[in-house]
């Protein structure tokens, strides 16, 4: 954590000074614009996507694109598996009658 704090020349600390330069602070209308977008179906993941792997300024926003979209993935793939099993299930007990 102490890699964002400014430092002089000589090495001493400035804390409570957070380097922007590094990581620009998000407003909290940026964080909300966000979530607002990651709740709208199929535009969710495109806008993901651009803002994972497009020319993005802000490393904050990249990152949580790309968790996004990691725990997207990991979500369908369990939906997929759960809904095999119970066309399965519902397949056996169509042929038991």
């Amino acid at each position: 954590m102490d890699e964002y704090y400014k430092t002089t020349d000589s090495g001493d600390s400035h804390f409570g000074t957070v380097d922007t330069s590094i990581a620009p602070v998000m407003s909290m209308l940026e964080w909300l614009v966000i979530i607002i977008i990651s709740c709208i179906p199929v535009a969710n993941i495109v806008v993901m996507f651009i803002w994972a792997f497009g020319n993005n300024d802000n490393p904050n926003r990249r990152n949580f694109a790309k968790a996004f979209l990691i725990l997207t993935g990991i979500g369908m793939l369990i939906s997929a598996i759960f809904m095999g099993q119970v066309i399965g299930m519902m397949m056996k007990a169509t042929t038991m009658f």
